[in-house]
């Protein structure tokens, strides 16, 4: 019979639309270090969602603006599709940023990648010393250090930062799940979704958002959602639709 497992501290954080979990687990003598990274969650691409508002103006300063294009309600939340312009000095601050952010990932990209092939190398050597299950071992705690040394450390002034406010007041910070941006000589684009869940109960909505960082100060707009909880219960399933149009 298997040792049983010791307790397992855990960690928990994320950036950016990914979530990491970090587990320490203890079977017998041997210290097993645990890292799952989820992509967030956003909405369900095989559901066709319930547009409850449009065409909000979040935020802005002289030569930076931030809107919701639209608010999408599902079942299960709400997907916030948003847009930010920046221009002149400002939207070279954000290429600035979202330049060296792409640099840095790809950095350690590479080095990650280097240190897994080392990785593979050593455990090769360990199978013919010590045989293939100690090798299998010894590689997945090898792996698991490599990918907490390399867990990206996104800079909170990197991108847009939207959130909601939770009911003590304070800013609950959410993930883009889809993102794009262009530039163009004094022009700065940016267009992502962010997923909020569960529904607001009470259809109420105070929504923060702010990026200093290019001259974007911190805002906040309180939105009223009526009947969200009806309305999203009409997201239907597209291939439900597919097949009725069939028949």
């Amino acid at each position: 019979m298997l040792p049983s497992a010791s307790s397992e501290p855990r960690a928990s954080f994320g950036y950016a639309g990914v979530s990491i979990r970090v587990q320490l687990r203890a079977i017998g003598g041997l210290a097993i270090l645990i890292v799952i990274q989820e992509v967030a969650l956003g909405p369900d691409e095989e559901l066709l969602g319930v547009v409850v508002h449009s065409g909000l103006v979040l935020g802005r300063s002289k030569d930076v603006v931030v809107a919701v294009r639209r608010i999408t309600a599902f079942p299960s939340g709400l997907a916030l599709d948003t847009v930010v312009l920046a221009r002149d000095i400002h939207a070279e601050a954000a290429g600035r940023r979202e330049q060296a952010a792409s640099a840095q990932r790809q950095a350690a990209e590479m080095a990650q990648r280097e240190d897994e092939a080392a990785a593979q190398q050593d455990s090769e050597a360990a199978a013919q010393r010590e045989g293939s299950a100690a090798a299998e071992r010894h590689h997945a705690l090898q792996q698991a250090l490599i990918e907490r040394r390399y867990l990206p450390s996104l800079d909170e002034g990197d991108s847009l930062r939207l959130g909601v406010t939770t009911p003590a007041g304070e800013a609950r910070w959410l993930d883009a799940y889809a993102s794009s941006s262009s530039r163009r000589e004094g022009h700065y684009r940016l267009e992502a979704a962010y997923w909020l869940t569960p529904l607001p109960v009470d259809g109420l909505l105070t929504l923060v958002c702010g990026w200093p960082e290019i001259g974007l100060p911190e805002a906040q707009t309180d939105l009223m959602l009526p009947e969200l909880a009806v309305r999203a219960a009409a997201a239907f399933a597209l291939w439900d639709f597919a097949e009725d149009a069939d028949g």
